[in-house]
């Protein structure tokens, strides 16, 4: 196959971005995006980068070198961001399922990802339901969920919202391919940038219809 020039590559992809705590059903919700969508879109997940670390990778990390700790952390949400950048710059679709829990986690992903077509997606969840599968799947720190619950979308604004606490995972799927099919502009993602005081690149794309007025967007 030819080698693709970077001054020859196409305009820019779109990103979804799904943020919500452990056990909210975004993996699921992404999976089920790329199976309806009707065009290639690719799925990259937090918890596979995680799982590409060496199991002592984070242990006693309260006790390790702080100045350590933040290096690996600011390494592993570049590494996502580097990656999601590159396959839009190809111009190929990426869901990005994640945990946006710490204000670090969003001020790498406003920095890194700035001038790009980005949607802000939320899962949402009632802390009940959360624990029951928590508990159900066995592969999850009892607790983690209800850890994140109170903060993970205070002041945050997105796109568009699912929640998944009694709607099925097909459901929400839907949900989002109809918004998706209005061909919404991406706003939510500046107004965040917005208020983490992050100087804005002129926008150097326009939305493609892979995903894409976005309903009013919304704080939780």
């Amino acid at each position: 196959m030819p080698t693709v020039p970077r001054h020859s590559l196409p305009p820019p992809a779109n990103i979804i971005v799904l943020n919500g705590t452990s056990s909210s059903g975004k993996s699921s919700l992404a999976r089920a995006l790329q199976a309806r969508r009707g065009r290639p879109i690719q799925h990259l997940q937090l918890d596979a980068f995680r799982r590409m670390e060496p199991n002592d990778y984070w242990e006693a990390w309260n006790e390790q070198d702080p100045v350590l700790v933040a290096l690996k952390h600011a390494a592993l949400c570049r590494a996502m961001h580097a990656a999601l950048s590159e396959y839009v710059r190809h111009g190929i679709d990426v869901i990005f399922d994640t945990v946006l829990w710490h204000r670090e986690d969003w001020r790498y992903l406003l920095e890194d990802l700035d001038g790009l077509p980005v949607y802000l997606v939320g899962v949402n969840c009632a802390l009940e339901e959360l624990t029951r599968r928590e508990q159900d799947r066995g592969d999850r720190e009892i607790g983690l969920a209800a850890g994140q619950f109170k903060t993970i979308h205070m002041g945050k604004v997105y796109d568009f919202q699912v929640d998944t606490t009694a709607a099925t995972t097909e459901q929400c799927a839907g949900d989002v391919l109809a918004w998706l099919d209005t061909q919404p502009e991406p706003r939510a993602f500046r107004a965040v940038q917005a208020s983490f005081g992050i100087a804005l690149q002129a926008d150097s794309y326009h939305p493609q219809t892979a995903c894409q007025t976005s309903t009013t967007a919304t704080t939780h």
